[in-house]
């Protein structure tokens, strides 16, 4: 599947200054908040500061609006028709999650069991982001587990939104960048009885190294364990809270 954004992608002046026509109805809201996360990123200097800026104006945008031209369900609709108009959006997104703190571990994300079960060793993925919920005791209510993910450069996105660091059984965001690659562990049964993909995150482009192999490796095997350890432990049913939207739904298309 051809990726209209790849990892490890990083904005350029042109595709910024799009992004910011695309959003310009929100840009002071969005740029506002922005500018209380930069105050911790002392390191960013002149124009890599300005930079910096915009592409996280692009996931403040993706983690927070609730309707219009930049909400999450229109840039995947954009992304995954192939048509392009929010193209400098995804890449400004994509660039910005370089800039975040990376999260190891499980992820969960939810959805329904639905369509056929991938096969063990196929790839998914998926031109646009993917966000799921790191290593909660308790996933929330109201729609069941459908991925465990292991997790190797996701991105935490606490940070960008002000939030403060919650107690250990408060879930935390995790988003892949745009174009990350899956491999398929196997399915098993999750905490609800439904069924859950077993997936491993293949760092930057890792993907073309794989040669189409569909007999697990040892790396494969490993981060199994790691999921299957933690479907093991009987994750509680989650109580009031449900998922937030980005966290849910199928990931990708076979490669």
């Amino acid at each position: 599947m051809a990726l209209p954004v790849a990892p490890g992608h990083a904005s350029g002046a042109a595709e910024r200054a799009a992004f910011r026509e695309l959003a310009s109805g929100a840009w002071e809201r969005h740029a506002a908040a922005v500018s209380r996360v930069l105050t911790r990123m002392p390191a960013l200097r002149g124009q890599e500061l300005e930079a910096a800026r915009v592409d996280l104006i692009a996931a403040h945008a993706y983690l927070t609006t609730e309707e219009g031209p930049l909400h999450h369900r229109e840039l995947m609709r954009d992304l995954r028709a192939g048509d392009g108009r929010l193209l400098p959006y995804a890449g400004c997104l994509a660039s910005a999650l370089r800039r975040l703190p990376s999260y190891r571990g499980v992820a969960l994300r939810g959805g329904d069991a639905s369509g056929a079960e991938p096969a063990a060793g196929s790839l998914l993925q998926d031109p646009g982001p993917v966000s799921a919920l790191a290593r909660p005791s308790a996933p929330p209510a109201g729609t069941s587990v459908r991925y465990a993910i292991w997790s190797v450069t996701g991105r935490k996105v606490r940070q960008l939104l002000d939030q403060p660091a919650g107690p250990p059984e408060t879930a935390e965001e995790v988003v892949f960048v745009p174009g990350t690659s899956f491999r398929v562990l196997g399915v098993r049964t999750g905490p609800a009885g439904s069924p859950v993909v077993l997936l491993r995150e293949l760092p930057g482009n890792a993907v073309f190294y794989m040669d189409g192999a569909d007999e697990l490796n040892q790396r494969d095997l490993i981060a199994r364990t790691h999921l299957e350890e933690a479907l093991a432990k009987g994750l509680r049913a989650g109580e009031g809270r449900s998922w937030p939207e980005r966290c849910t739904g199928l990931v990708g298309q076979g490669v």
